[in-house]
């Protein structure tokens, strides 16, 4: 294989029903055998007394050992089970129902990524080793998105400390290369006396997985003692009477246990690796099938549920059940990411944007600066933050993103969507989803008052339903600013529902103009092809069993009918509002899987957008409108 070329534009509520304690000597005769090679047959006798046991209670694991004498160190090697297998950016689901097309697009580059899993918390002096099948050729990347070094292949490789994520990390190989064996972590202690007692802090108490005690032996490797954790079913109290409320119709004690299943779901993704380019925020989606949470690095992705989390601290039965001061300081670091990546290089095209995502397909990272998509930050995250914590830097940044971006609506007759910041160019094709800007125009405007972020929401706005507004409400996909070229609507429901974001939020600017004359025609497509049972299929006016039902887009489309009926009065509008609401209370996950409790799983072309389509996934903004849709039903019930 040639050197890589790597494009980079690149909890509280489970209960553990069962105490694992397992313990298990693997002093084997190979073991002596390769022993008496290298060492004394005192030491080898010495080998036989190895033991080790293995104690885990929620999310702690405790490993408890002898080591025998005339061993002056050892290593602690720990297998997930997650890691077997690992999971690849190439798989095709078995419900796909295009893999011919997937397997086509598969065809456009040799490379594949692998994702190793960290389920524990990493200490000092813990890195991984992933070793192959046979002996591989060729060079790989590890630390995609981050790092972007390329290195030779070889039988054992070492995944160094400093790229290290919890949960997902990211491989970058041929994909002809062999199979990976197993994945491990490791790390060294002396042995200060023979008793050894250490205890892991787990990720997540649905771990299972092998644990062994290795020592060298001229420079080879010895187990001496191993033990295993067996994966034992975890129950959650609270899903448990989501659970049992299932079918029962909307009423505000069913409202406030989903709602605190999706405030668990935000605090289970969230990034707590403090040495993570991304520390505080949350992973995008989780996937059921690898049972992995994914992509830390999509910075917008977690900005409702920080909306959603301030505004659920003000109802009296989570201030209740909640502290809510840990809470705010949980979605501060949301924030504080989002901060840490403004772009306010001199002379930058973009300046004032924020870095949204690193957009990732099956071979390649690239890096987003949003010059549009930076509003629903600011409308989302950092005005709420700002109100919340009284910190001006939030409120600085948002206004400075709103005053760069006025001189660069002077610039092009359709502001692109973003910055593809290591090609130092905008991307050509501007999509539907780019509607959502006048979200953070309106957050700043009525906030302050400030007539200027108004008329630039506007100018914004204007020019862009001169490409895409189509008179009969639907918008166009995608338009192409440097040769003109329109793509025609596809009727997706989450894409359409950006757009329909940033009507509305235009109409919180110029109430009743044409702003919400078009909202009003775009929501008669999505009133006149909701399901039956209150969802909608991922392409509106397709059947679900084809193109699966759009959990994201449901979850979104509710909220937009709230927010709908409070702009114009009319109950059919609360009907679909709730009609919707219904269907996602009907459908949160409550187990087996502890891990995705609380979040809407969907199975469709953009379940994880980008990769492994049709896999079974839950997404973090998904959570944040579900419960921001809760939200606004509280509202009304309070004032009923």
């Amino acid at each position: 294989m040639k050197k890589l070329l790597f494009i980079f534009g690149f909890s509280a509520s489970l209960v553990l029903t069962n105490t694992h304690s397992i313990a298990q000597s693997s002093y084997s005769e190979e073991t002596e055998k390769e022993a008496k090679k290298n060492e004394e047959p005192k030491i080898i006798a010495d080998f036989k007394e190895a033991k080790l046991k293995l104690t885990k209670q929620g999310k702690q694991l405790v490993v408890e050992a002898y080591i025998p004498k005339g061993i002056t160190e050892f290593e602690v090697r720990i297998e997930s089970d997650r890691n077997n297998p690992v999971s690849s950016a190439r798989e095709i689901s078995t419900v796909d129902p295009y893999p011919e097309e997937r397997a086509l697009e598969f065809q456009n580059s040799p490379l594949d990524i692998r994702y190793p899993v960290v389920d524990i918390e990493l200490e000092n002096g813990m890195d991984g080793v992933c070793v192959f099948e046979a002996e591989p050729h060729g060079d790989y990347i590890f630390g995609g998105p981050f790092f972007r070094e390329s290195q030779p292949l070889k039988k054992e490789i070492v995944l160094p400390s400093h790229k290290l994520e919890y949960w997902e990390n990211s491989l970058m190989l041929d994909y002809t290369e062999p199979k990976i064996e197993k994945i491990y972590l490791r790390k060294t202690f002396p042995v200060i006396l023979r008793d050894f007692k250490h205890t892991f802090k787990l990720l997540s108490e649905d771990w299972s997985g092998n644990i062994c005690i290795v020592i060298f032996s001229q420079n080879k490797p010895l187990e001496i003692a191993s033990a295993r954790i067996e994966s034992e079913p975890v129950v959650s109290k609270k899903a448990g009477m989501v659970e049992k409320m299932k079918g029962s119709g909307i009423y505000r004690e069913r409202l406030i246990a989903s709602l605190e299943l999706l405030i668990d779901d935000g605090l289970r993704r969230q990034n707590n690796n403090s040495n993570s380019p991304t520390y505080g925020n949350l992973y995008a989606f989780y996937d059921l099938e690898a049972k992995l949470h994914r992509t830390n690095y999509w910075n917008w992705a977690g900005t409702q549920y920080v909306k959603m989390v301030l505004d659920a601290i003000k109802v009296p039965e989570i201030q209740n059940t909640y502290d809510s001061s840990a809470l705010i300081e949980a979605v501060d670091n949301i924030g504080r990411n989002i901060l840490s990546y403004q772009l306010k290089e001199d002379g930058h095209p973009s300046r004032g944007s924020f870095l949204v995502i690193w957009s990732r397909r099956f071979n390649s990272y690239t890096k987003w600066i949003g010059t549009s998509d930076s509003g629903v930050m600011i409308r989302w995250a950092l005005i709420p933050l700002f109100q919340a914590t009284g910190d001006s830097t939030y409120l600085k940044a948002a206004e400075y993103w709103c005053m760069q971006k006025s001189s660069l609506l002077d610039t092009f007759d359709v502001l692109p969507h973003y910055y593809r910041y290591d090609e130092d160019r905008f991307n050509e094709r501007i999509l539907d989803e780019t509607g959502w800007d006048p979200e953070g125009h309106a957050a700043l405007y009525e906030l302050t008052g400030n007539e200027q972020y108004r008329k630039s929401g506007k100018e914004f706005m204007d020019k862009h339903m001169k490409v895409f507004q189509q008179e009969d409400g639907l918008w166009n996909r995608a338009y192409d600013w440097t040769t003109g070229e329109q793509v025609e609507t596809i009727k997706m429901t989450r894409g359409s529902g950006w757009a329909m974001e940033g009507l509305l939020a235009m109409n919180r600017m110029y109430p009743d103009t044409i702003y919400l004359d078009y909202a009003v025609k775009m929501a008669t497509f999505l009133q006149n092809n909701q399901n039956d049972d209150g969802s909608w299929s991922f392409i509106f006016d397709k059947d679900a069993k084809e193109v699966g039902i759009s959990e994201k887009g449901t979850a979104l489309w509710s909220l937009l009918f709230y927010q709908l009926y409070e702009a114009t009065g009319k109950s059919e509008y609360l009907a679909t509002a709730r009609k919707s609401l219904n269907w996602c209370m009907e459908n949160q996950y409550t187990g087996p899987d502890p891990e995705a409790i609380g979040g809407l799983v969907g199975s469709t072309p953009a379940s994880m957008v980008g990769i492994r389509s049709y896999f079974p996934a839950s997404c973090a903004y998904t959570t944040g409108f579900f419960g921001l849709a809760i939200l606004e039903e509280l509202k009304l019930l309070g004032k009923e």
